[in-house]
């Protein structure tokens, strides 16, 4: 699914990749927003790299949620 996400909502449409340690690039290399894939609760956790970006990156993720019909539960955005 992130993969899917990278592709269709960032310039390029380059595939998610991982990093290391469940974190994964997901901006097609902008190097702004990192996906971290929690296991022991099957979650994907978004961090943004400025807090400015918070808000433009929470309407990519809740537009792509509601288009594919993923549960969001309660989403925060938050800033590294």
């Amino acid at each position: 699914m992130l993969s899917t996400f990278t592709r269709e909502c960032f310039v390029g449409g380059r595939a998610a990749y991982q990093l290391g340690d469940g974190i994964y690039s997901v901006d097609a290399g902008e190097n702004d927003i990192r996906a971290i894939y929690d296991q022991e609760n099957a979650e994907i956790k978004f961090f943004c790299r400025y807090q400015r970006d918070m808000n433009f990156y929470d309407k990519k993720l809740m537009a792509f949620a509601t288009k594919h019909g993923i549960d969001t539960k309660p989403c925060t955005v938050t800033s590294e």
